[in-house]
Order: C-alpha cells, then structure tokens, then sequence
C-alpha cells in the first residue's frame, strides 16, 4: 500500500523537507501552496491551494506543514488539527534523537541536528541543519532554531520564536515568547518576550 502525505508549503524550505519526506519511505508526495502560479523550480509535484486540498484530505495518510514563518505555519497546523487528519513529524535519517526526550507533532527535525536526552520539542518546531540542543531543554510551540544553532542544556525557548543562523545560548537561559535573534547571536543572559536580539 502506498503511503501519501501532503505537504503545505512549496518554497525553498519545503524542498528541504519534501527530500526528507522520501527518506521516510513516503511513496506520494504532493504538495499544496496558495501561490502556486507564482512558485518556479520545485522539484516535486504542486497539486493546488489549500482549499483543493481541503477537498480531497481523505485522499492522504499524513500531513505536514512545510512553512518557516511561525505564525503562518500555527495557522494552518491549527486547521489541519480541527480536520482530525494525521499530523506527522519529519525527521532526518541522518539526525541523532535522544529515545529519551519527548517530541510533539509537526515538527520537523533535519540533517546532522542532534536533541539530546531529557528535551521537550514541542508543536510545530523546526529543528534546522546541523543545530544542536542539549540535555534538559524545553523548546515550545511553533519556534524555529535556525542552522547551525547551538543550545546548551537546560534551556527554554519560548512559543514562536525564531533563532537566527548559528546562534548560540548559554546552559540555564530562558528565551521568552516571539523573540528573534540574529545570525551568530550569542546568548548569555535571560530574554523577555517580544525581543529582538544581536550581538
């Protein structure tokens, strides 16, 4: 039996996952995007916008959200979630997950990231290329932890953050709600919500 998933999204993130997607063995994989006049160069099949997707959900065994802006990819996890539809988690062969932390649904997890033991990754997280997040951290709903991030353990990262490229955060830091920080950011002191930060 085939197994199909649709993937919402078909920019330049969406690549990165669509390829992660074969890795896990999906034989379909059809991708849905409101712009689809304007998307040029993608490698896999676009099948329409979202509303042709909200008619034929029956037709898929999973679904995924491939968006890298926080909020918009919150809005459509959410509508998926009242659809009752099977939400899955992409996760890189080639990534090291602990068997000991905990993963919710949505998230996408991509090549030589490493979460080690004791973390929480909550709904909706991209855990991006080659990022790094150590013992004990708790990283909430719909964050982005950019490439080549690195987070010692006993973190927290607050909902709808956005770590920039290669930012780096001190062991026992907390990040609040809808911070961003910038690329090679480093991080040695607690974080307030709605901050942006770079060094």
């Amino acid at each position: 039996m085939n197994k199909k998933i649709a993937i919402i999204g078909a920019g330049g993130h969406s690549k990165v996952v669509g390829e992660i997607a074969l890795l896990n063995q999906y034989d379909v994989i059809d991708f849905f995007d409101d712009k689809i006049n304007e998307i040029k160069n993608f490698p896999f099949t676009i099948n329409g916008n979202l509303d042709q997707l909200k008619v034929n959900l029956k037709d898929y065994d999973a679904f995924f959200v491939a968006i890298g802006e926080n909020k918009t990819r919150y809005d459509i996890l959410s509508m998926l979630k009242k659809e009752k539809v099977n939400i899955v988690n992409l996760i890189h062969p080639k990534s090291t997950i602990s068997r000991f932390c905990s993963l919710g649904v949505g998230i996408c997890v991509m090549a030589n990231a490493v979460v080690n033991s004791g973390t929480f990754i909550k709904e909706g997280v991209i855990v991006n290329t080659s990022s790094s997040i150590d013992h004990d951290c708790v990283i909430e709903d719909y964050v982005h932890i950019s490439p080549n991030c690195a987070l010692s353990g006993n973190v927290s990262v607050g909902k709808f953050t956005h770590l920039g490229t290669a930012t780096s955060v001190h062991p026992g830091i907390n990040i609040g709600n809808n911070v961003k920080t910038g690329v090679g950011s480093k991080v040695f002191k607690h974080m307030s919500d709605n901050t942006v930060f770079k060094n």
